[in-house]
């Protein structure tokens, strides 16, 4: 693994010395040399723990580096378009560690360490569904849509994502299945109202008016505010 620095003004190599196999090298990067992924799934973060990282790293640093590739040549009048006339152009598109980036943005540091490896579209989509899907607070829809997505995009079958994760083909399939929930089931189990093993018999039945009359018998709470129903029933 080699070091490798990048000039500010010019985005040129100060050091250019390749990995072994040429595919990888690391680099303490600018900032403003870097930009966020069009194609993270992931969209929100919390602003309390991104300033707990911020001051984190204010007092410490970044410890994990991010993963970069060069900036894919169809985003560059993009960058361009957006800088600041006395920025350096961005030259470096983030694939996984964006919460690294935005906390070390509001932290003020300059530079940011880096992992820069050559990755084409489909490897960057599939690198950060994964990165996604081992979210702590990951909701069960987010996995669900997150499985999907590596199925449909990156063309892998329910035990080749179940794989990934340790997980069986049926884990897979249960939770895709949660996708086919009608509007106020899905608002139930996004809210908390009900878990994932009360959604998924929900999610099988094909009839819209149907799973909404099951979302409210599943609602229904004895006289300990308890669920009258079990999973089962």
């Amino acid at each position: 693994m080699s070091t490798q620095e990048f000039a500010s003004d010019s985005g040129a190599a100060i050091a250019d010395t390749s990995s072994a196999d040429g595919d990888e090298q690391f680099a303490m990067l600018e900032l403003a040399m870097v930009v966020a992924s069009r194609t993270n799934p992931r969209t929100y973060f919390d602003p309390v723990k991104l300033n707990e990282l911020a001051d984190s790293i204010k007092a410490t640093g970044v410890h994990q580096p991010v993963l970069v590739r060069l900036l894919p040549a169809d985003r560059l009048q993009e960058t361009f378009a957006d800088r600041k006339k006395s920025a350096p152009l961005p030259s470096h598109e983030i694939v996984a560690g964006e919460r690294r980036y935005r906390a070390s943005k509001l932290a003020g540091v300059s530079t940011i360490p880096a992992m820069i490896r050559r990755l084409t579209d489909d490897q960057v989509r599939e690198i950060q569904l994964i990165e996604n899907l081992y979210r702590e607070d990951l909701s069960a829809l987010e996995k669900a849509e997150g499985f999907h997505q590596l199925m449909t995009l990156s063309n892998l079958s329910a035990e080749e994502v179940g794989a990934k994760f340790k997980k069986s083909r049926a884990y897979v399939y249960a939770y895709v299945k949660l996708l086919e929930l009608t509007q106020e089931p899905r608002e139930a189990l996004q809210a908390g109202k009900i878990d994932p093993s009360i959604a998924l018999p929900i999610a099988r039945i094909p009839d819209a008016k149907l799973q909404k009359k099951a979302l409210a018998e599943a609602l229904k709470r004895d006289w300990k505010d308890e669920p009258d129903h079990s999973v089962r029933s």
